[in-house]
């Protein structure tokens, strides 16, 4: 009876529209996307959260990416329950709680994959060290991911395990090493390791991640990806490397954001492979 009994208060709801689109010139072609080349879409979304602490969230694709098995314009749509938690000595230190639904669950830190499922995630701590750690089961549905993610440590680093079958299968999936309309294999990965760490050295952020994956039909592959981030530069430059040992390819991405206002900015982005320009795209980021 509790969650009628609190729903019965008016929630407060937000309505926009969040932009990633792109005119990308590549091929010889110059198109408009309604999502940018790392699958992150443009979205008409809707938000109620209520006093009690819940949010439910829903959001609609502007445009699908070709090839997605998902067939769906709803990108993400999901109820959450968090709470903060206080330690012994009253300072709050711990983030509880539940989200159920479709959504985007990373593994790791994310630079590699992330794709929208439904699942269900919660946010509590490891028994050993009383680290912060994130638990996900996924159940996307037959021939889709199924199975656990784990990630144990902070946003300045972790280590992560994901046990099921199809990991990996969907246009979201390692678009930093590969463009969302590349074909994916349906069959995908039945076990992930990885580890992630975040560092800011001077006036540069920088993130380094490592994704090992197993499947019975595929060949194993160590990834690696490297987000580099200088600060208090003009254009706000950010360089994203993404290698894999098993085709031995190396994608790069270079992204300059000038922003326009409070709300949209503009960005360059020149993206390859080795030492081959693949695309330049012009996108506008923000929301209304």
């Amino acid at each position: 009876m509790l969650l009628p009994v609190a729903w019965a208060q008016q929630p407060t709801v937000f309505f926009g529209i969040r932009l990633h689109s792109q005119i990308r010139a590549e091929q010889g072609t110059t198109m408009l996307r309604w999502y940018d080349d790392l699958a992150r879409h443009s979205v008409v979304y809707l938000q109620a959260y209520h006093e009690a602490g819940y949010t439910a969230w829903i959001a609609q694709r502007l445009q699908n990416i070709p090839r997605d098995r998902t067939r769906t314009a709803l990108d993400e749509v999901y109820l959450e329950k968090l709470t903060i938690s206080d330690g012994a000595d009253g300072v709050a230190d711990s983030l509880t709680g539940l989200r159920v639904g479709r959504f985007y669950v990373p593994f790791g830190a994310g630079l590699l994959l992330r794709e929208s499922v439904m699942a269900v995630q919660s946010p509590t701590r490891f028994a050993i060290g009383n680290l912060p750690m994130r638990v996900a089961y996924l159940f996307n549905g037959k021939e889709r991911q199924q199975g656990f993610y784990m990630r144990v440590g902070t946003v300045n680093g972790g280590i992560s395990v994901g046990i099921g079958r199809h990991f990996g299968t969907d246009p979201h999936a390692f678009a930093l090493w590969s463009l969302p309309e590349q074909l994916r294999s349906p069959t995908g990965y039945q076990q992930l390791y990885g580890a992630d760490i975040m560092r800011e050295i001077g006036n540069h952020r920088l993130q380094l991640e490592w994704l090992y994956s197993q499947s019975k039909q595929l060949p194993d592959a160590h990834w690696f990806a490297l987000r580099w981030q200088p600060l208090n530069l003009p254009f706000q430059p950010e360089f994203l490397l993404a290698y894999q040992t098993q085709t031995e390819r190396l994608s790069w991405r270079l992204a300059l954001h000038h922003r326009l206002d409070a709300q949209f900015s503009l960005n360059l982005i020149l993206r390859g492979q080795q030492g081959t320009l693949q695309l330049m795209a012009i996108g506008l980021r923000g929301d209304l």
